[in-house]
């Protein structure tokens, strides 16, 4: 907060940060205020199961932000509700509609509180009401990212001598996953038929969802793999070219116990996202940084480049290239009477014309090592 504020504060004998005395006291407390707000107001309104997953959702990452604040998550202040907004825009890649879609269901939990006698929360203080009236959290102008051919990349591709950021780049750029979900694969997720890689890492590929499927990826879903986004898991086939590369990696990769298949190079802990984005900035950004008509080359090119490709380049069904992102197929409303619910689509549909049509970087160099 500012100066200017807590002089203000200070000159009428009031604080700036008026729920910060009262922390402590939701600390010592054997009750969770936001389970109240489930049993008292989400249940008798009836709120749909997919409202109240986006609702649990959100509360998770609002109390994770808040522990690391060091503050209970039902005292915030209007600092710890920007540096949220923050953390949403730089680490999860939300896009302004979204954030702004999180600050409204947390902020109808605090109007709970607001209205409950029970709650100390003064209905002259609300710090997301704040944010949301501060901050400018429409969504810009879409700017669509660089062309770049498949001969261009191909050649940045291929000056990536580091074994560990060509596979990052290139496991983006041919499955489409987001940075996230990259830093969260794990040797189980990954199956390749490669005996000897096999017996270095015994639990290569062995997610239930990879038996029966050789060289192919598994991405869980968010249920099953925190800080996953999609809803829905999703096995992705494995061309020569990536296998060879994730063949390589794996058996240059420090042996450090981590179940995560990336790693960093100084430290050998499991990539971040942010480490993501800046093998993508050291690679890319000199060449296609963001200007007036194209946004950046950053860690989520990868995605756009996979998308455009299938959909516009190879014409495919937008179902399939949906199963392959790890889009929702219901409509909107998910009713079971919509007959988009009834439209399903399986590894099986898609494995066959992916690894003829996934587009080739050329690299008759790429070594198994073994």
């Amino acid at each position: 907060m500012s100066d200017d504020h807590e002089a203000i504060a200070e000159a009428f004998d009031r604080t700036a940060d008026p729920l910060a005395a009262h922390a402590p006291t939701f600390d010592d407390l054997d009750v969770d205020p936001f389970a109240l707000f489930f049993d008292e107001v989400a249940a008798p309104r009836n709120l749909t199961a997919k409202t109240q997953r986006e609702y649990r959702h959100v509360i998770d990452q609002w109390t994770t932000h808040m522990r690391r604040a060091g503050r209970h998550p039902a005292c915030p202040h209007e600092t710890h509700v920007r540096c949220f907004v923050q953390h949403c825009r730089e680490d999860r890649d939300n896009q302004p509609d979204t954030i702004r879609s999180k600050l409204h269901r947390l902020d109808a939990i605090y109007h709970f509180w607001q209205r409950d006698p029970a709650f100390p929360h003064p209905r002259t203080y609300d710090p997301f009401d704040i944010v949301l009236s501060k901050l400018d959290l429409t969504r810009p102008p879409q700017k669509d990212p660089p062309h770049l051919s498949v001969a261009d990349l191909a050649d940045y591709v291929a000056a990536l001598s580091h074994i560990r950021d060509r596979a990052v780049v290139m496991t983006q750029l041919k499955l489409g996953v987001r940075a996230g979900e990259l830093c969260n694969l794990r040797l189980s997720d990954i199956a390749i038929d490669h005996p000897e890689l096999k017996a270095g890492y015994p639990a290569l590929g062995s997610h239930p969802l990879l038996d029966g499927r050789p060289n192919a990826v598994c991405i869980p879903s968010r249920y099953e793999r925190s800080g996953n986004k999609s809803g829905r898991p999703r096995v992705l086939p494995l061309d020569d070219e990536l296998r060879a590369t994730l063949v390589s990696l794996l058996f240059t990769r420090p042996d450090t116990g981590a179940e995560e298949v990336f790693y960093t190079t100084s430290t050998h802990n499991p990539l971040g996202t942010e480490d993501v984005r800046r093998i993508w900035a050291e690679h890319f950004q000199d060449d296609y940084p963001e200007t007036e008509t194209h946004r950046a080359v950053t860690s989520h090119f990868g995605r756009h480049r996979f998308t455009t490709h299938w959909l516009v380049t190879k014409n495919w069904n937008r179902e399939l290239v949906k199963y392959m992102r790890g889009d929702r197929i219901e409509g909107v409303e998910m009713s079971r009477e919509t007959i988009d619910s009834y439209v399903h689509t399986y590894y099986e549909d898609i494995v066959d014309a992916y690894r003829t049509g996934i587009y080739d970087f050329g690299l008759a160099g790429v070594s198994e090592n073994r």
